[in-house]
C-alpha cells in the first residue's frame, strides 16, 4: 500500500479563520486552474497542486455539482466562480478557507484566501489559454469531406437536442441538404466562415431566439471589412427606419436629412430586406424587437454583410426618402462610430453598474402623486449578488402607503429567475394563489421521472414533485382545463410539462401594478412579464417583449469546430403561445415617441404616469 506523507503547514488546531462571511461573489483562494484528465491542478502561492478538498467539501462532491449544475460550463465555473459554486451548494464561505492539495502524493493542509485579485489572476490565465487553443486550432478552411461531415453531425444534433426544431414548420432538413449538394461540387477547400454563416441562416429560420452558430476561431480584428460602418445612425420611428446624426453641442439627434429623413435602400437593397433577410439572427423575433435590432445591425453594415459572405465596399449608394420623393448620395464607409443608442440603453447601462456595486441609489423613486417606480435592469442571480432580494424588500416596504407601483425592465436582457420569486410575493394576491405562472417541456427521447436540475433552477417543477404541494397540484389541474399550447408537444420527443408556480406573501401590495417592457426585454425578462400577464392587479405596459427561453446547451462541430448553441426546452406562457416568436404583448400599448428616441425624454414613463393620474 501506498503511504502518503502527511505534511502539516498550519496545524488545525491553530487554524483561526476569520469568522468574516465573504462578501465577493467573483473570488477564488487559487491564481490559477489547469486540468489533467478532467482533474484541477491548482496553482496556490506561485506553485502547483492536486486539489484535494475546500473546507467540507471534498473534490469528488464540487466537480461532481459542477458537471451536474453547469453543463459544458463546469470546469470555467470551478476555475472562476468558486463562491457561487459553494452558495449553490448552501454555503457561505469564510473569507479565509481550509483547502487540502497534494503534490508528489504528498498532502498538505494549508490556510488559503478568497480574495477578487486570485479570481481575476484565474480568469486571466484561463482566458490566455483559451486563446493559445484557439490560435492552435484555427482552421480558416477545411476539406469538402469534412465539411459534408460537419453538415450532417449539424442535422443529427437539430434532430435530437434541438426543442424548436421539433415544432418548427421549416423544413431544415430539406435546406441542409441543398447546402450539403453545393458543398459537394467545390473543388477546393471550404472556408469555415462561410460554412458557419450558411449553417446560421439555416437555424435562424427554426425560430430559436437563443441559438446561434459561431466561428469562434476567427480573429475578426484582422478583418477590416468587418468593422466599416455607415456614417450616420439608424432607428425605427413609428415602425419607420430613419437616418440619424447626433449633435456636437448636446446628447440630442435629429434627422441626417431633415427633409427627408426615411432610410429606403442601401446599394439597391431595401432596408426591409436587409432587415428581414441579411439580419438572420432576428428574423423570428416579435415584429418591433425585429426591427430595432434590425437597425441596429444594419448601423454595423460592414459585419452585417460579412455574415452573409458578402465583402463589404468602400463606398455605398444611399436612399434616402420622405414618402414623395427620394434622394441619393454615395459615402465612404469607416469604422468611425456614428451608431445611434438610445438613451434608455444609457440609463439601462448606468442602472446595471449600480447593481453591480450595490449602491441601487436611484434604482427606485417616488414619482409625482405618491407612484413608487423601481427599475430592474437585469435578471441578476442572488447567489451572486444577495443584497438584490434584500432591496427589493425593502422598496416595497417604503412603497407601502404609494397609490401604484411601475416597475421598470425595460432594455433588460434578462438572466435567471430570483428576482421574479421576489417580486411575485408582493404582486401575487392571496386570492389568486397558487398562480401558474409558466408551463414548459424538455426535448427528450427518454421518459423523465421527477425533476430536473436545469428545470430546478428556473423553478419549473414536474407535475408529482416535492417542491409542489396538493393545493399547487389542484391549482394545476383547474389551470389545464383551459391551457391550450400552440405548439403540439408529443410525448416521444418531449417531456411531461414542469410547472412554474408563485405564491403571495404575508405582506402583499394590494393596488395597481405596472410593469414597464419594450422590444428589448429579453429571456428572463420577458418571462417576468408574461408570468404576471392577467393578474388582476397588473398591467403589462410598452412595447411587446422579445420573448424567449429556452435552456440552451453548446457543442462544437467536429471537423470545423464550429460552436453552436440550441435550446432544449420549449416554453409557453399561459395563453398557450411560445414565448419565443411571439413575446409578451402589453396590456397598455405606449411605443417610444419620436421625443423620446431623438431627445431622450422618456415618453413612455410620463404617458403612464399621466394614465395613472387620471384612471
Amino acid at each position: 500500500m501506498r503511504t502518503y506523507l502527511l505534511l502539516t503547514i498550519l496545524c488545525f488546531s491553530s487554524f483561526h479563520l476569520n469568522s468574516q462571511k465573504l462578501a465577493l461573489e467573483k473570488a477564488s483562494p487559487f491564481t490559477a486552474v489547469r486540468w489533467e484528465n478532467e482533474e484541477p491542478i491548482v496553482q496556490f502561492e506561485g506553485n502547483w497542486y492536486q486539489f484535494e478538498k475546500l473546507d467540507h467539501f471534498t473534490k469528488i462532491k464540487l466537480l461532481d455539482f459542477c458537471k451536474e449544475q453547469f453543463g459544458d460550463k463546469w470546469k470555467r465555473r470551478f476555475s472562476e466562480d468558486l463562491v457561487e459554486v459553494l452558495n449553490e451548494l448552501g454555503y457561505q464561505p469564510n473569507v479565509n478557507v481550509r483547502l487540502q492539495l497534494s503534490q508528489n502524493g504528498v498532502l498538505t493542509h494549508v490556510e488559503g484566501l478568497f480574495s477578487y485579485l486570485n479570481r481575476q489572476k484565474s480568469y486571466q490565465y484561463n482566458k490566455a489559454v483559451k486563446a493559445k487553443l484557439t490560435s492552435e486550432n484555427v482552421r480558416q478552411n477545411i476539406p469538402v469531406t469534412e465539411a459534408l461531415e460537419d453538415i450532417r453531425q449539424f442535422e443529427e444534433l437539430l434532430g435530437s437536442t434541438s426543442s424548436y426544431a421539433q415544432v418548427s414548420t421549416y423544413d431544415y432538413i430539406f435546406s441542409l441538404k441543398q447546402l450539403a449538394n453545393v458543398i459537394s461540387k467545390e473543388t477546393s477547400d471550404v472556408s469555415t466562415q462561410r460554412l458557419t454563416n450558411e449553417l446560421g441562416k439555416i437555424l435562424s429560420e427554426i425560430g430559436d431566439r437563443h441559438s446561434f452558430v459561431r466561428n469562434e476561431s476567427i480573429d475578426q480584428k484582422k478583418k477590416d471589412a468587418y468593422h466599416l460602418k455607415l456614417p450616420f445612425g439608424v432607428t425605427t420611428v413609428a415602425g419607420q427606419f430613419v437616418a440619424v446624426k447626433q449633435h456636437v453641442k448636446n446628447p440630442h439627434y435629429s434627422y441626417y436629412y431633415t427633409t427627408h429623413p426615411f432610410l429606403k435602400s442601401i446599394d439597391g437593397i431595401a432596408i426591409e430586406v436587409l432587415v428581414d433577410s441579411y439580419n438572420h439572427r432576428d428574423k423570428k423575433a416579435p415584429y418591433q424587437a425585429k426591427i430595432t435590432r434590425g437597425a441596429n445591425a444594419v448601423q454595423y453594415y460592414g459585419a452585417l454583410l460579412f455574415k452573409n459572405n458578402i465583402r463589404c465596399p468602400d463606398s455605398v449608394t444611399v436612399v434616402f426618402a420622405n414618402g414623395v420623393s427620394d434622394r441619393t448620395e454615395v459615402f465612404k464607409l469607416s469604422a468611425a462610430n456614428y451608431n445611434y443608442v438610445s438613451k434608455l440603453t444609457d440609463k439601462n447601462n448606468t442602472d446595471k453598474r449600480k447593481m453591480e456595486d450595490r449602491s441601487f441609489e436611484g434604482l427606485a423613486t417616488m414619482l409625482a402623486d405618491s407612484i413608487g417606480y423601481i427599475s430592474i435592469p437585469q435578471m441578476y442571480s442572488y447567489t451572486k449578488s444577495g443584497e438584490i432580494k434584500d432591496f427589493i424588500t425593502n422598496t416595497f416596504k417604503q412603497f407601502a402607503t404609494t397609490k401604484a407601483v411601475v416597475i421598470d425592465i425595460r432594455n433588460n436582457p434578462g438572466g435567471t429567475r430570483d428576482i421574479l420569486q421576489t417580486f411575485a410575493a408582493y404582486i401575487v394576491q392571496p386570492e389568486q394563489t397558487p398562480w401558474i405562472a409558466n408551463v414548459a417541456y424538455l426535448r427528450t427521447d427518454k421518459q423523465l421521472f421527477g425533476d430536473e436540475n436545469s428545470m430546478g433552477s428556473r423553478y419549473l417543477y414536474s407535475y408529482n414533485s416535492k417542491q409542489l404541494s396538493d393545493k399547487d397540484r389542484s391549482a394545476i389541474d383547474t389551470f389545464n382545463i383551459n391551457y391550450n399550447p400552440q405548439k403540439t408537444v408529443t410525448s416521444s420527443k418531449f417531456s411531461s410539462p414542469f410547472y412554474m408556480v408563485l405564491h403571495s406573501g404575508k405582506d402583499v401590495y394590494t393596488k395597481p401594478i405596472y410593469i414597464l417592457v419594450n422590444e428589448n426585454s429579453f429571456s428572463a425578462a420577458t418571462v417576468f412579464t408574461s408570468a404576471f400577464k392577467g393578474l388582476p392587479n397588473v398591467k403589462i405596459v410598452g412595447e411587446t417583449t422579445d420573448g424567449s427561453s429556452g435552456n440552451s446547451i453548446k457543442m462544437n462541430l467536429k471537423n470545423s469546430n464550429i460552436s453552436i448553441k440550441l435550446s432544449t426546452m420549449l416554453s409557453f406562457q399561459r395563453n398557450g403561445k411560445t414565448l419565443d416568436g411571439n413575446g409578451t404583448l402589453p396590456d397598455i400599448h405606449i411605443p417610444a415617441d419620436e421625443k423620446q428616441i431623438l431627445e431622450g425624454v422618456d415618453s413612455q414613463l410620463l404617458t403612464l404616469v399621466k394614465r395613472i393620474n387620471t384612471r
